[in-house]
């Protein structure tokens, strides 16, 4: 473990002053999941760590007529058992439950699982497909930004310096619609995804597609959403034939890596598949919510 000085700020202001202050010298420590493992291997060497200690803000859920806010602090527990999310933002919950193992998800915040900016974070694609937005402070002031242009590259996410993200805002969902997330690993605990699907639709009164969404992980540099598919689906009556031209479409977007994990030809094929297997689950779901 290389050394660096502890902080340890009394409250979120005084935290980002000390970012804004320091710089690239500092690295910002909440569950702490990624750094500790970043640290140890050598990765990265700051000079300071940043403990956030006040939550104040940056945890717990609120919901309202316009959908769901989560705080960057909340742990990826505490987002897999919300009611609120379970009931209207189930493939969200899966993908929280679906990640690491208990000890890590009672400790792993969401905020750091997407400030990671991994290709592979189980939470981006259901985010992605709800059209989540993002709150991000820093010492100069606020600013919210679609969850889509938060990704920029391996690692790399939309923060400048001194800056934090705060809350995760998801819009409500609506009425008629359904969603499904897939995970493919090696193992079904404990994994990093080799690839990763959500698909959200909704289900017109006629039995056509009204919306559709369609967001992959682990298949290209970041998390990504498919117009090309998702153009395909609107508009057209729902049928296994039209699901599997727009889950070729999906597949024909990603630009995957071979990988300790697996190989690109094989990510390829899986990311056809499992957009075609989610893109039923989230028919039927949909169609479940219209009768409901």
């Amino acid at each position: 473990m290389p050394k660096f000085e502890l902080l340890e700020p009394a409250d979120t202001r005084e935290a980002l002053s000390l970012l804004s202050e320091l710089g690239e010298r500092a690295r910002l420590l909440a569950g702490g999941t990624d750094l500790m493992v970043n640290l140890r291997r050598g990765r990265i060497r700051p000079e300071y760590v940043v403990r956030i200690l006040s939550k104040e803000g940056l945890q717990g859920f609120s919901t309202g007529s316009t959908g769901l806010r989560i705080g960057a602090m909340a742990t990826i527990r505490e987002v897999a058992v919300h009611p609120a999310i379970k009931e209207r933002f189930p493939a969200l919950a899966r993908a929280a439950l679906s990640m690491a193992t208990p000890q890590v998800r009672n400790r792993a915040t969401i905020g750091g699982n997407l400030c990671n900016a991994s290709p592979a974070a189980d939470t981006a694609p259901p985010l992605l497909v709800h059209d989540a937005e993002v709150d991000i402070s820093g010492a100069a002031g606020s600013r919210t930004m679609p969850l889509r242009d938060f990704f920029q590259g391996p690692g790399a996410a939309a923060l400048q310096a001194g800056e934090i993200l705060t809350a995760i805002r998801v819009p409500d969902p609506g009425t008629g619609v359904g969603a499904a997330f897939i995970k493919l690993g090696v193992r079904k605990a404990q994994e990093i995804a080799i690839v990763s699907v959500a698909v959200l639709l909704r289900r017109g009164a006629a039995g056509q597609v009204d919306e559709a969404r369609i967001a992959l992980g682990a298949v290209a540099p970041t998390p990504l959403r498919v117009p090309a598919a998702e153009d395909e689906l609107r508009s057209r009556p729902f049928s296994l034939e039209l699901a599997a031209r727009a889950a070729g479409l999906a597949a024909s977007a990603v630009e995957p890596i071979d990988d300790v994990r697996a190989t690109a030809e094989y990510r390829r094929a899986m990311a056809g598949v499992l957009v075609e297997r989610a893109l039923v689950d989230a028919w039927e779901k949909a169609a479940e919510n219209c009768e409901g």
